[in-house]
């Protein structure tokens, strides 16, 4: 993230990524450590006033990542909802990880399934049937 801006999260989701990150044993992978600290500086607000264009859980983000001016769309979703043939992308894999608490035109840098990538959130959408968990 630029400048270290502390990400935004519904309470409902906040307590979602809390208790799979507490799950996680000691030695998981980097992203997941960046998650849990994100996490610890996260602006946590009532469901309500989440800003439409937030990633929060089961979004449908747009990115481009700049190297390869790529364009990528997939669903940041819980573990075991991910599907990558659907483009169901768990919150602790390490794309989904980057983006969650983000929000539409924010650019990050963050390490990649080992390589360091730079992205611009295009785009996010919502589903009309959100579920509370």
């Amino acid at each position: 993230m630029e400048g270290n801006t502390p990400i935004i999260l519904r309470e409902s989701d906040f307590r979602i990524l809390k208790r799979y990150v507490a799950k996680m044993p000691p030695n998981e992978s980097t992203e997941s450590i960046l998650l849990y600290w994100d996490l610890r500086s996260a602006i946590v607000v009532e469901d309500e006033i989440l800003p439409e264009n937030c990633v929060r859980l089961n979004s449908t983000v747009k990115v481009k990542e700049w190297a390869s001016n790529q364009i990528m769309e997939f669903s940041i979703v819980t573990p075991e909802l991910a599907n990558s043939e659907k483009r169901r992308i768990s919150f602790l894999d390490p794309l989904g990880a980057a983006f969650i608490g983000l929000c539409k035109m924010e650019k990050i840098e963050r390490e990649i399934y080992g390589n360091t990538k730079c992205f611009k959130i295009l785009d996010v959408r919502h589903p009309t049937n959100q579920v509370k968990i």
